[in-house]
């Protein structure tokens, strides 16, 4: 028996000691696959700290910087972050932001915006955002109210409510969405100094303008006195590098214009945004149009709210009061670092080269002078004060029998339809262009039913002047459709307001037949600055020159 537990003994205690050490080795093997639970735990919430999201599109930029202007507590890698989360900035303006169509239809920033529109998809989203950070505040929650808000869009404003903060079910999703959003804050473009498509073209500070392109920012920077050669030149270098064949997310050309921006400002129906000639001046008439209509902010003088505009889209700079308070780089401070660079350039400066062709002889017989009378600026023209009186207007005195030349009284061009003498169809827009003496240059005056007002109808086809699609919008682009005298869209008030000047109120919509653009400079000594520039309405300013126009009888 003694021999048997010897024996037996050594097995067991074997057994028993082999037994314990598989165990401790469990357990080791436990402890340390405890600890890798607890590093990979941790190295997972250190990564959501930081969570790498999809470069923004370029094309998203602006709608997002604009989106962050909503409330203070949004900025422009938060908006970033909730997109991510949302879509990954994947598929159209529908599926972008997570928006319904009922939430979409309660925050979209206007009524006529498409629900397929990008751009307005991301503001709705601010603005649904900003709300609900309001209800939160009224709810009395404390705190960062942003996570709160993100929140919501999971579980809705009452769950976050009645939690009086981040739900727990919501808190995995608060977590990616605020770690995209760190990610974001981080990156091009939201990195206050990180490498933005203006900052990266800062080496070719020196860059020369080609040759080929001196004479269209001759005419460009000729086009108001706050837009020069030299700051074309600059913008020009900023948006493009002066690559006529520079496409971006939302941009083509040289001048880099959106399509919306290109629809507004190009010359014409034949013009091209990728051909220098016609893009560079259109450049000019943006700048100069946008100088104007800003000029009435504090803040930022006007030409670089002006450069804000055309970054960030008109509305954004007007609603931020100025360039947008945004952590993206502003094509303001690159554009106008660069301008001294190019004021040393001679040729930005000296006379353009004249083209072979000459002004149309039958242009000078009625050429209306390009000088204003005093009368405009308060004074009659004996240099007394102008009564304060209000007067009725008084009517252009016309020839119902006799054909008109309809002159700008500050472009050296006149009224026309396009094409020469050929079909047009209705809704087409009418445009300037050189005297060249074609009946669809020529234009008849007939009394409206009201005896008041008059219907302008054009000799070659007999359609009549309107606006188009019968807007009462700002910017509306005027057109002829086939002549109905009853329609007050094709009904215009001629006020005469002397020497020989008359503004053209249509009775629809309540606005004046003007230029595209603000006051640009007389043509060049070709005579074709104007050919192919569109005309549209706009309110009655009478110190603007561009809304007088001059009736030449033939």
């Amino acid at each position: 028996m003694r021999t048997f537990a010897i024996v037996q003994g050594r097995p067991w205690r074997r057994l028993m000691s082999s037994t314990r050490r598989r165990v401790e080795v469990v357990a080791l093997v436990m402890t340390i696959v405890g600890c890798g639970a607890v590093v990979f735990e941790m190295a997972a919430t250190a990564d959501n700290d930081k969570l790498k999201g999809e470069p923004v599109p370029g094309g998203d930029v602006s709608a997002i910087a604009e989106a962050a202007l909503s409330c203070p507590s949004l900025n422009p890698p938060k908006v970033a972050a909730q997109i991510m989360a949302a879509s990954g900035f994947k598929g159209k303006g529908d599926a972008l932001t997570g928006l319904d169509d009922a939430s979409f239809r309660k925050w979209r920033p206007s009524s006529d915006v498409s629900r397929a529109d990008r751009r307005a998809n991301i503001v709705a989203l601010g603005h649904r955002t900003c709300e609900n950070i309001g209800r939160l505040r009224a709810a009395k929650i404390d705190g960062d109210l942003w996570p709160v808000a993100v929140a919501a869009e999971r579980g809705g404003l009452k769950s976050v409510i009645d939690a009086h903060g981040v739900p727990k079910s919501a808190k995995s999703y608060v977590d990616k969405v605020k770690g995209y959003a760190n990610w974001y804050a981080e990156q091009a473009p939201f990195a206050e100094s990180g490498d933005t498509p203006a900052a990266a073209a800062s080496p070719q500070a020196a860059l020369k303008v080609p040759d080929d392109l001196v004479q269209p920012i001759q005419v460009a920077g000729k086009m108001c006195k706050q837009i020069t050669p030299a700051r074309i030149a600059a913008q020009l270098r900023t948006l493009s590098g002066f690559d006529v064949n520079k496409r971006s997310a939302d941009r083509q050309g040289v001048a880099q214009f959106t399509a919306a921006m290109w629809e507004r400002y190009q010359p014409g129906r034949d013009t091209s945004v990728w051909r220098p000639a016609d893009a560079i001046p259109a450049l000019g008439v943006a700048m100069c149009d946008m100088t104007q209509q800003l000029s009435s902010l504090n803040g930022d003088e006007t030409y670089r709210l002006a450069l804000g505009a055309y970054q960030w889209g008109i509305d954004t700079v007007r609603r931020a009061n100025g360039l947008p308070r945004v952590n993206v780089s502003q094509w303001a401070d690159e554009v106008t670092k660069l301008v001294p660079e190019y004021q040393k350039d001679t040729r930005l400066t000296a006379p353009a080269a004249k083209p072979d062709d000459k002004p149309s002889p039958s242009r000078s017989a009625g050429a209306p002078p390009v000088e204003e009378p005093t009368k405009e600026t308060g004074e009659k023209e004996d240099g007394k004060p102008t009564e304060d009186k209000p007067k009725a207007p008084k009517l252009f005195d016309y020839d119902p029998n006799a054909k008109y030349e309809l002159w700008s009284a500050w472009a050296d061009a006149l009224l026309e339809l396009p094409g020469y003498n050929s079909d047009t169809k209705p809704g087409s827009r009418v445009h300037m262009w050189k005297d060249e003496s074609y009946a669809d240059q020529m234009w008849k005056i007939q009394p409206a039913p009201d005896r008041k007002h008059v219907i302008i109808a054009n000799v070659f086809n007999d359609m009549a002047l309107s606006v188009e699609d019968n807007s009462v919008q700002e910017n509306a682009k005027i057109a002829v459709y086939e002549r109905d005298d009853n329609n007050e869209n094709q009904q215009w008030l001629l006020e005469d307001v002397g020497a020989g000047r008359v503004v053209m109120t249509n009775r629809h919509s309540g606005k004046v037949m003007e230029l595209l653009g603000e006051d640009i400079s007389p043509p060049r000594d070709n005579g074709t600055t104007w050919n192919g520039y569109w005309v549209e309405q706009l309110s009655r300013h009478d110190n603007q020159k561009d809304q007088k126009w001059r009736f030449v009888k033939q």
